[in-house]
């Protein structure tokens, strides 16, 4: 069975020894035969993911790339079963490329990424012609030394930030505003792209920008490519080479139907309190005296967007002088594409299997329930190419 949409309880079945099934598998028998914590992944989801990008971009943009984020899943099983469907990959480590690299991903549909990328990873991707996105504007200078002392040019992206975009989704995971600590300001862009033609061992090749997670509102994707389009005008007139646009990842999943979060927001709204979830981080909603209206704040828990609509909606739909995304692509001479998504490929193809150890209260007296798993037991499997189920 492959998943469409929308949560894991459609898909759920209890047998009649109480045990939960997921897709027919019967999780109770996983966890006694491999023990707890145990993270399963379903093969099926995660290719039915990757392949309404792929199709969806297919027909809406030929020259397009889709680069697995790895940080989603480091599994080995994950990359190479998307090395196989022609998947690339989006590294931020030494360790993430040279797993992608394992898997048998090729170097030309590698992007590497970092705001703190140290000599040797970046030495070793020059070596491999491997295409680097430049985050911060300090790192100019340490690429093209390195690339001189090598004898190899090095190929690069410019990754940008400081856009104009509030509450699109938790601040801790907002990567693309005016407060990051990824990206070089959109303000410095001009400087920036005379700066990398000054520098002899530099091959300007596009832009990049991440917006962060979990986002839900495609009309945030608008906002950033229009300024990327404009940018890349300024950059082409000066020589810099826009040869692709990286729009990075981030794409929402639907955590909760979009009824269920709804209601969930206004019952939270209607309290006229302030919520907050654990360890008292606050959840809710803040006003705002621009509009004169209360803004959500956090995560969207719910989104109207599968891969597939999503990419159909942001090329077709027309946001700005009357014209689509890939109208205005062509009038920059349609630069590759390319995005790097993460949690929509892998986020609801797994789950955690754990085992309730005991009951317990807070000093507050809130109950906690413990279990024999942490937060990485969530985010990182360890299954070999065997142990990815197939459905």
């Amino acid at each position: 069975m492959i998943l469409d949409k929308g949560p894991w309880n459609k898909y759920i079945d209890e047998t009649e020894e109480s045990h939960r099934k997921i897709y027919g598998t019967d999780m109770f028998d996983l966890a006694k035969q491999y023990g707890t914590p145990l993270f399963v992944l379903f093969e099926d989801i995660i290719v039915n993911n990757y392949e309404k990008y792929r199709h969806a971009l297919e027909k809406e943009y030929k020259d397009h790339l889709i680069c697995y984020a790895v940080k989603a899943n480091t599994s080995y099983c994950v990359l190479n079963l998307l090395s196989k469907l022609g998947s690339g990959a989006d590294v931020a480590s030494e360790y993430e490329l040279q797993l992608a690299l394992n898997a048998g991903i090729p170097v030309e549909k590698i992007r590497v990424n970092g705001n703190c990328k140290n000599e040797s990873y970046l030495e070793e991707c020059i070596k491999k012609g491997i295409l680097i996105n430049v985050d911060p504007e300090e790192e100019l200078t340490i690429i093209n030394a390195i690339a001189f002392e090598l004898g190899i040019a090095a190929k690069i992206n410019i990754r940008f930030a400081g856009f104009p975009v509030k509450h699109i989704t938790s601040r801790a995971i907002t990567t693309s505003s005016d407060w990051s600590k990824f990206g070089i300001d959109i303000k410095r862009a001009n400087s920036v792209f005379r700066k990398v033609l000054e520098l002899d061992m530099l091959i300007p090749n596009g832009l990049m920008v991440h917006l962060g997670s979990q986002i839900t509102d495609i009309s945030t994707y608008y906002t950033v490519l229009e300024i990327l389009i404009d940018l890349s005008r300024d950059a082409q007139r000066i020589g810099f080479d826009i040869n692709e646009i990286d729009l990075g990842g981030g794409l929402g999943i639907p955590y909760f139907e979009p009824e269920h979060w709804n209601a969930i927001k206004k019952k939270i709204k209607n309290t006229r309190k302030e919520n907050y979830t654990w360890a008292d981080e606050f959840i809710g909603y803040e006003y705002n005296a621009e509009s004169d209206d209360m803004e959500w704040i956090g995560e969207e828990l719910s989104s109207a967007y599968a891969p597939d609509t999503f990419i159909q909606k942001l090329f077709t739909e027309k946001y700005s002088a009357n014209k689509t995304f890939k109208e205005k692509l062509e009038e920059i001479g349609s630069p590759r594409f390319v995005i790097e998504p993460g949690r929509s490929i892998i986020g609801n193809a797994g789950v955690t299997i754990a085992k309730i150890g005991h009951v317990s209260n807070t000093p507050r007296g809130e109950n906690i329930v413990h279990v024999d798993a942490g937060v990485n037991s969530h985010t990182f499997g360890t299954a070999v190419p065997e142990q990815l189920h197939r459905t």
